[in-house]
């Protein structure tokens, strides 16, 4: 018994084999550990890959819809486009891989949005020791596109007699040699008025550079698909009466081929442009603007082309008392335009100063009330005071046939993208 104890106590002291005992036990938790750290290190580049994989889905389902609705299609056949698109983009990134995708699109408004979520099981080749023999990741993601706005657009085109003024300096001086007229001119539309004077002598007018600007400005909008199915384009012209020229139409040829012809000046009543009294049955036609996430409800963006004058009748030329009556519009009409949600840009196609001419000395050569000179300098006063930015003076011939495309892509909502 003795001896028993004895050989009990000597191995209880004895530490020889302590090392191994100690690296068996724990060797377990060491390989597990750093097995979870290879694991980890997997897992992680399998989330980056899911990852990777939901957000091209779902920006690339966006970007299919927003394409199918920039073209015209319906919100439904435009979620099915992005809905296929996705699915193809996160099937092409996950090959190898077993993951579910979850994607959804919906439109509102003018907005597309697209949520992803997608999740993977990986087997753990260490982890399984210390009993987690899976590990389940997950990715997700949004995204969301405006769309296109649609956008009803009011050309408003001055058409009055002054209009037809040489667009140019040269033309003016070859006007008043040739007729002995430049402004005021009582016209008999008989083939030797001014008009048909600059038509036989290759004289370019005002009126027929805005014509140009006018054509310039539907050949662009009709090169785009976006613009044929989201803008709309009326045209009116005011000289002695306001006048539809044609109706809102997504058609720009039919607007281009409705072009009005000039208001020759035959007597005091034809001559005059009382754009005054004639602005508010204009600004009732036009409405109020929408939001523009339907047809039905459409923004809105009124162009004005005019040489800015309110000449209530010609009859001034004898009563000097009405003289005074010739000047700049009244421009209150802007902030109804204003209230109602309408964007408005105005081109201004100044008069050049005429100074030996008589009629232009009696009328818009007078001081001007508003801070300008004289009347003319008044009009860009108060006609910027109106379109704010989106107010151009166009006084020369390549300004004016750019003017019309120049302010819709400075004012529109509709944006061409790339």
């Amino acid at each position: 018994m003795h001896w028993l104890l004895d050989h009990l106590r000597r191995f209880g002291h004895d530490q020889r084999g302590n090392i191994a005992i100690l690296f068996a036990i724990t060797c377990v938790p060491v390989l597990a550990f750093v097995g979870a750290g290879v694991d980890y290190s997997m897992a992680n580049r399998l989330r980056a890959k899911l990852q990777l994989a939901i957000d091209e889905a779902v920006l690339a389902g966006v970007a299919a819809g927003k394409a199918a609705l920039d073209s015209g299609a319906s919100q439904a056949s435009a979620i099915a486009k992005a809905q296929a698109a996705a699915s193809s983009f996160f099937a092409g990134n996950t090959a190898g891989i077993s993951a579910t995708p979850t994607i959804t699109f919906t439109a509102s408004g003018r907005t597309l949005s697209g949520v992803g979520s997608t999740t993977s099981v990986m087997n753990t080749s260490f982890m399984r020791l210390v009993g987690f023999p899976t590990m389940t990741l997950s990715a997700q993601s949004t995204s969301s596109a405006t769309m296109q706005p649609y956008l009803n657009v009011y050309l408003l085109v001055d058409i009055s007699s002054s209009m037809l003024l040489p667009a140019t300096q040269a033309g003016i001086t070859q006007m008043n040699n040739g007729t002995g007229c430049t402004l005021a001119c009582h016209e008999t539309t008989d083939g030797t008025d001014s008009y048909s004077y600059a038509l036989k002598n290759n004289v370019l007018l005002r009126y027929q550079v805005v014509n140009q600007g006018v054509q310039n400005l539907l050949t662009y909008l009709n090169s785009s698909s976006v613009y044929k199915n989201y803008v709309k384009v009326g045209l009116w012209s005011f000289d002695n009466q306001l006048t539809q020229m044609s109706p809102l139409t997504s058609s720009f040829t039919s607007v281009a081929n409705n072009f009005p012809a000039p208001g020759l000046a035959y007597n005091d009543a034809a001559a005059a442009t009382p754009f005054d009294s004639l602005i508010s049955s204009f600004v009732a036609s036009v409405g109020t603007g929408g939001d523009g996430s339907t047809s039905g409800s459409p923004q809105k963006m009124v162009i004005i082309a005019t040489d800015g004058v309110n000449d209530p009748t010609r009859a001034w030329t004898s009563q000097t008392s009405l003289r005074s009556q010739v000047r700049v519009f009244n421009t209150s009409f802007c902030n109804t335009f204003k209230s109602n949600g309408v964007t408005i840009a105005i081109i201004n196609t100044p008069y050049y100063p005429m100074t030996w001419d008589w009629g232009y000395n009696a009328t818009l050569g007078q001081p001007g009330s508003l801070g300008g000179a004289t009347r003319v300098d008044d009009i860009p006063i108060a006609l910027k005071s109106c379109a704010g930015s989106n107010f151009m003076i166009a006084s020369d011939v390549a300004t004016i046939q750019n003017s019309f495309t120049t302010l819709f892509n400075k004012a529109s909502p509709v944006r061409l993208t790339n």
